[in-house]
């Protein structure tokens, strides 16, 4: 009899784990692009998953942006100035990136993925701050609307203030998105282009963690006080970042997270450490850097699995036009629990009760 039951409870018990992790997407045929460079940085897919954008050192030892096809064929260097470069973005048909010059300031380029077109794309003088100030804010971590006519980038200025802008791919309409006194840093788009994940401080602790911004509202998605980075959207909502395994681990790994915040995860531990995510429009590939325990870094590119029907997450009713406005620094209501989570937990709770009284009027009986 008890083993009966304890047989049902152990069923039930994998049903509801199944139940928990469906339709959760993941990575397959992972493949290693056979590149010359060893350390690079920055990967970035296209949006029509054919080639992949990323920067390396070339052979005078400057960073330099490249492009290569998907399946590791037709390499080519892009950039030739002697500015340092990071923080890749590619575009419906445009790859922005951080340029750092010997003036020391960071600036935001974009380039057409042939290599021509290269240039600033917002003149110094239309920097934000006083007229005549020593130390402009600095440029950082662009991102591309879905449907690449704009791209949002954060700045930080020299009193630490931080805010998030939205620009045309041109370089006009310049609009404020979110000031915080707190930085904020690696923005990027849902798939429907209505709200952003983001890295930032939480008013009490000086501890990374991600936030979405919803219209107006800054929502909080981790409290782990674990370091994050570049966070990206996957097709299913399920948000991508780079963290680590705990407060002590040295190790970057690509870890995902639901987007009202619960099931955070590995999101693959194939190789020693990863960084760089980025998913194709369609959510269907997915390329990132792979780091052996050498320190060798590769190109890794791969198909996603368990995407179900639309690719566009459902979270909010913001509107597009929502992020042309200053946001309010209010914060919403922390979301802990998802109701796929709660109903898990009550029935797990319920089959161990329902052993717990079994086991003991067997045991009354005797």
């Amino acid at each position: 009899m008890m083993s009966k039951i304890a047989s049902v409870g152990v069923s039930i018990f994998v049903l509801l784990i199944l139940m928990s992790g469906a339709n959760a997407i993941a990575l397959e045929n992972v493949k290693k692009l056979d590149i010359p460079e060893t350390d690079l940085w920055d990967v970035v897919i296209s949006p029509d998953a054919t080639r992949v954008a990323y920067v390396a050192y070339d052979g005078k030892f400057i960073q330099q942006v490249f492009v290569i096809n998907a399946d590791g064929t037709g390499r080519k260097k892009l950039t030739e100035d002697v500015n340092k470069k990071w923080e890749l973005a590619w575009g419906k048909d445009k790859i922005a990136y951080v340029s750092f010059g010997k003036d020391g300031l960071e600036k935001i380029f974009v380039i057409n993925p042939d290599g021509t077109g290269n240039a600033q794309l917002i003149p110094d003088n239309t920097r934000q701050g006083n007229a005549g100030d020593d130390k402009p804010p600095a440029w950082a971590a662009p991102s591309w609307s879905p449907d690449g006519k704009s791209l949002v980038y954060t700045t930080l200025d020299e009193k630490a203030n931080a805010k998030m802008y939205r620009v045309n791919s041109d370089g006009t309409g310049k609009s404020l998105v979110h000031e915080s006194e707190f930085r904020q840093w690696s923005p990027a788009f849902s798939p429907d282009g209505k709200n952003l994940v983001y890295v930032s401080y939480p008013e009490t602790k000086f501890k990374e963690e991600l936030f979405v911004l919803e219209g107006n509202v800054r929502r909080q998605l981790t409290f782990d006080e674990i370091k994050k980075n570049y966070p990206v959207w996957g097709p299913d909502g399920t948000i991508v970042f780079v963290s680590y395994e705990s407060v002590t681990s040295s190790g970057e790994k690509l870890f995902a997270v639901d987007q009202d915040g619960t099931n955070k995860r590995l999101f693959i531990d194939i190789d020693h450490k990863q960084r760089s995510p980025s998913f194709s429009s369609d959510g269907r590939k997915f390329a990132y850097a792979a780091i052996d325990v050498s320190g060798n870094v590769k190109i890794a590119v791969a198909d996603v699995t368990g995407i179900t029907g639309t690719t566009t997450p459902v979270i909010t009713t913001a509107t597009t036009a929502s992020m042309t406005t200053p946001a309010s620094t209010k914060e919403a209501p922390e979301e802990n629990g998802s109701i796929l989570w709660t109903v898990f937990m009550v029935l797990a709770a319920a089959v161990i009760l329902l052993l717990v009284v079994m086991v003991l009027k067997d045991h009354l009986k005797k």
